[in-house]
């Protein structure tokens, strides 16, 4: 191939003389300056520059460093009559020159030198190039990998819904221990992944034992402790997956000895085992399933330290209920919020359809508000704040709405998080009228709520919200994971289960933020009126390339109507709140 080379030095004879010796092999470009070769480096991708050392202004090495990050893989040559051998030195060490070349110089060495500098361009871009297609085969390994998970988790959880969200809890929690008990971030991955895995064994478990609302019988306890084997079965043969497959093989396995499959005690057990089986036990007792209510976060942590040493490892127990920021999370979300600051009322001075539209705005109140409703004698478990609000009655209602501030000082809502709760209310409605997927109702208190985890984690660590006010809700997800062990989404699902909503409703807005994951097509709706909102012009939203044609077929929607959808947003959302501001 003819390669681009650059030649800078800002006495013309020299300049003539280097493009003559090198024109007939190479594309040459010259410059008189440093400054004018790095103009002109904007402009071509060079494979080697050979510049002069003295030059006036900008001298060799300091253009050097000035390319070094522009363009990376370019071979530099210095050509030095005088300079000062230290800068040189630092310049050779740093790797910003790859040869010196004294002057004067022998043509037939310069030529030499030239082809050996072009010699190891090129096998430094073949390396590049190797690395880089080696990292695109690593991120679709993970693509490949996560799609797996993710199907895995579906599968789960088609079998049964009161597991919802269950395998990337424990995941959230074991990774946090983990973290807590120092592993590094090569260990926390593998833990991740098998974290989320340890279940997957039960894809083959009879559906008359995994649901059976009752004690298991004898056999039936056999076939339930075959899903470990099973599982590390099915992940041995997959590549990358084999420490997954040991660490579900045996996360049953007690600290005492008295575990299934192998009886494995103490240290035999691998750590990633006995994290697992704690963070899976605590998610077991805090969700609530047909035959028993869910545990609270203090009665949960109780059962585990009773059992540290006999059924779990101290260590990792102690690890787990150390953890205060999950603690203080489960506490609040146990707890009622107040009112939003941003729209505070004296409640007793409106009227009974003022007061229900004020609570249609604000997200807290309508916590409040369905808090109150679905816990009241014969309540409702609805999400529908409407119902919720004529359920109350004027009276009700005001007690609802008023009182003090159960979540700490809780900051009003930002201007834009109001704004993006209200748009995503009413795209979501505006869907639910169009596909018939959910009541208008409900999917508008959906997209109201929404995002009432981050309100809460907000109100609770401040100081973390402002660091993660920036990210995307990807990056946002995992930060949080990292730091609380679950993040907004999940903490929101949370929040509307205490309400009283229906778990089904509720589980959408815990995937409502990973399309991958969001099958269920009230959790699709929900993420598609997430997107609605988010998106600041209408063909921005049509044009959305994360929304998959085939999901917007799952519900029946096209593009247009995204549009369609978006506009409407925006004008419904005028009309209501002007009366209201």
């Amino acid at each position: 191939m003819s390669h681009k080379i650059m030649i800078v030095d800002d006495e013309p004879a020299n300049l003539r003389l280097l493009e003559r010796l090198f024109r007939r092999d190479y594309h040459v470009i010259s410059a008189g300056s440093g400054e004018e070769a790095l103009r002109l480096l904007e402009q071509h991708d060079v494979s080697l520059l050979i510049t002069d050392q003295r030059m006036p202004g900008m001298s060799g090495i300091e253009l050097l460093k000035h390319t070094a990050p522009l363009r990376p893989h370019t071979v530099r040559i210095i050509l030095t009559g005088y300079t000062d051998v230290t800068s040189l030195v630092e310049a050779i060490n740093c790797g910003q020159v790859y040869k010196y070349v004294t002057k004067p110089w022998s043509n037939d060495d310069l030529r030499l030198t030239v082809g050996r500098a072009l010699e190891h361009y090129e096998t430094g871009r073949a390396r590049h190039e190797l690395a880089q297609a080696n990292q695109r085969l690593v991120n679709r390994m993970k693509e490949m990998t996560r799609g797996f998970l993710r199907a895995i988790s579906d599968a789960l959880e088609a079998k049964d819904d009161h597991i919802h969200g269950h395998a990337r809890r424990v995941r959230g929690y074991a990774v946090t221990v983990g973290r807590r008990l120092g592993l590094d971030e090569e260990a926390l991955e593998r833990l991740s992944v098998a974290a989320f895995l340890h279940d997957i064994g039960k894809i083959g478990t009879p559906d008359s034992i995994l649901l059976k609302p009752g004690p298991l019988s004898t056999e039936e306890s056999a076939e339930m402790r075959r899903h470990a084997r099973r599982g590390a079965r099915m992940l041995t043969g997959i590549a990358g997956l084999e420490d997954a497959a040991e660490a579900v093989l045996h996360h049953h396995e007690h600290f005492d000895g008295t575990g299934y499959p192998d009886g494995l005690r103490g240290e035999q057990i691998p750590l990633t085992s006995r994290i697992i089986l704690v963070a899976d036990a605590y998610d077991a007792m805090t969700s609530p399933r047909p035959f028993r209510e869910a545990l609270s976060h203090e009665e949960a942590v109780a059962r585990l330290e009773e059992s540290a040493g006999t059924r779990f490892d101290p260590e990792v127990v102690r690890a787990f209920v150390e953890f205060e920021p999950l603690a203080r999370i489960r506490r609040a979300v146990a707890a009622t919020p107040s009112a939003d600051a941003r729209v505070c009322f004296d409640a007793s001075s409106l009227s009974f359809d003022e007061l229900r539209e004020r609570v249609s705005v604000d997200p807290l109140s309508a916590v409040r508000a369905l808090r109150a409703a679905n816990a009241a004698a014969g309540g409702l478990r609805t999400a529908n704040l409407a119902a919720a609000c004529t359920a109350l009655g004027p009276v009700g209602l005001c007690e609802a709405v008023s009182g003090g501030n159960a979540w700490g000082e809780c900051e009003p809502l930002s201007e834009e998080l109001w704004e993006h709760s209200l748009r995503a209310a009413e795209a979501a409605r505006l869907i639910a009228e169009q596909t018939g997927i959910l009541d208008p109702e409900d999917a508008y208190a959906l997209g109201l709520l929404h995002d009432v985890g981050q309100v809460l984690l907000a109100s609770l660590f401040p100081a973390t919200a402002a660091v993660l006010s920036g990210l995307d809700a990807e990056e946002r997800a995992a930060y949080e994971s990292a730091s609380y062990g679950a993040d907004h989404a999940q903490v929101g699902q949370w929040v509307l289960e205490a309400c009283g909503v229906p778990r089904a409703l509720a589980a959408a807005v815990q995937t409502h933020h990973d399309v991958d994951c969001a099958n269920d097509p009230a959790a699709l709706l929900l993420h598609i009126a997430d997107l609605v909102a988010h998106a600041d012009d209408p063909y921005k939203v049509a044009a959305l390339d994360s929304i998959s044609t085939e999901r917007l077929y799952m519900l029946r929607l096209s593009r247009h109507d995204l549009f369609r959808v978006h506009a409407l947003t925006g004008d419904t959302l005028e009309r209501r709140l002007n009366p209201v501001i």
